[in-house]
């Protein structure tokens, strides 16, 4: 019980070792055994040597959203895109404020695919009309697992941690976004080739600040994802199933930024929801964000980058990390189409998906009552086609409803 253990060496701030493109996978520091409790290890034998008992930082829990009951700002779904921090260790101690930065990059963003359809039904009442929206599905696809090689969770290696350039107008402990001093967008002059500073020396420049409300933004990207492929690939698996309605395909990024605080009154309390409503519901807002605003420094200056591919500096052909964006077409279009034809509302999962693809057959058509039999099912398909078209007729669309399908505006 007894058993020695060798020493584990303690953390070297080598600013050599602050790679602008990869990051280090040893996040383990120790501290002094002075603070630490008699081990169980020493009480039993106290002739075995001490060691220095490690301490893993543990990087915050990401939030997730509600994609069962989703929220909508001007259009698009809201994720929760940021998460926020407040430690007063990290204010003053540079060593462990950059140790936080790279173990909250190990966690990769939550890439989304968020496609949704709809149309309007317009309903007479009496000498009124009443148009409403109609969602006839909702589909959201996690693309957050093919960001690592050979989809093992555990393997970060293709992440980068990057701090930004000087030419980059970004936060760097101002109040304004900025470029560095002396450089130019177009990176010419006798300062173009000035060294980027390192997340060692940003991490030292936040603590050293002597403004009390400050904020160190990490952003999580994801780099080489062709989207608007992606937009025009699904756009048309979506018509092929005779839809007329309206098509949404966006991509949002939960757990995209993680924002740590400065520990004060004014930080904490910026942050309650409740506080907010507070000062929305009296206006003080008007007076308090203008000087929240101005007193409070900003730091938004490293990026985790985690590539769905990318380009080798060599000028080699694309390399990805586990597919490309047309074999995961390739791979999903069959079950995509059945979640369409499903009016699924909801997260779709890689096992759902697979489900759904291995039906034998594909879903009726919507509105399209099967009755087993082809005679039945064409007379019925024909009357909900002209239930459907005597509506379009009465509200005035016409030109739609001769088009057929299914989903258009009524």
């Amino acid at each position: 019980m007894g058993r020695a253990t060798a020493p584990t060496p303690a953390y070297r701030d080598d600013p050599d070792a602050v790679s602008l493109n990869t990051t280090p996978d040893d996040y383990v520091y120790s501290v002094d055994n002075a603070n630490l409790p008699p081990s169980y290890a020493d009480s039993e034998a106290s002739s075995a040597p001490a060691f220095t008992a490690p301490i893993h930082h543990l990087p915050p829990p990401t939030m997730r959203t509600n994609h069962a009951s989703p929220s909508f700002k001007h259009g698009h779904p809201v994720v929760c895109s940021t998460l926020n921090l407040i430690d007063p260790l990290l204010d003053n101690d540079p060593v462990l404020l950059e140790k936080t930065i790279r173990a909250n990059a190990r966690i990769p963003p939550v890439q989304y695919i968020y496609i949704m359809g709809t149309h309007k039904e317009t309903v007479r009442r009496g000498d009124r009309k009443e148009t409403s929206d109609i969602t006839d599905f909702r589909i959201v696809l996690n693309l957050s697992p093919y960001l690592h090689p050979n989809f093992d969770p555990s393997d970060t290696s293709t992440m980068g941690l990057a701090t930004v350039e000087n030419s980059e107008k970004v936060y760097r402990g101002s109040m304004l976004q900025q470029r560095a001093p002396r450089s130019t967008q177009d990176m010419e002059g006798a300062h173009a080739h000035a060294p980027t500073p390192t997340l060692t020396e940003w991490a030292h420049r936040y603590c050293a600040s002597s403004s009390r409300l400050r904020s160190f933004r990490l952003q999580r990207v994801v780099t080489g994802l062709d989207t608007v492929f992606l937009q025009q690939r699904i756009e048309g698996l979506i018509r092929s199933t005779n839809y007329r309605g309206h098509i949404a395909i966006t991509f949002p990024v939960e757990d995209a930024h993680l924002d740590i605080y400065t520990d004060t009154f004014v930080n904490r309390w910026r942050l309650k929801p409740w506080v907010r409503w507070i000062f929305y519901l009296s206006f003080l807002w008007l007076v308090t964000w203008p000087a929240l605003f101005v007193a409070t420094k900003r730091f938004a200056v490293v990026r985790a980058q985690w590539p769905f591919s990318y380009t080798p500096l060599d000028g080699s052909p694309k390399l990805y990390t586990t597919v490309s964006e047309a074999q995961w077409i390739e791979r999903w279009h069959v079950a995509l189409r059945r979640l369409v034809l499903d009016r699924w509302q909801g997260e779709a999962s890689d096992d759902v998906m697979r489900g759904v693809a291995a039906r034998p057959h594909d879903p009726a058509t919507p509105g399209v009552l099967p009755m087993g039999f082809e005679g039945v099912d064409t007379a019925v398909g024909l009357l909900n086609h002209g239930l459907h078209l005597a509506r379009a007729v009465r509200n005035g669309g016409l030109e739609t409803g001769l088009q057929g399908g299914w989903g258009y505006d009524c």
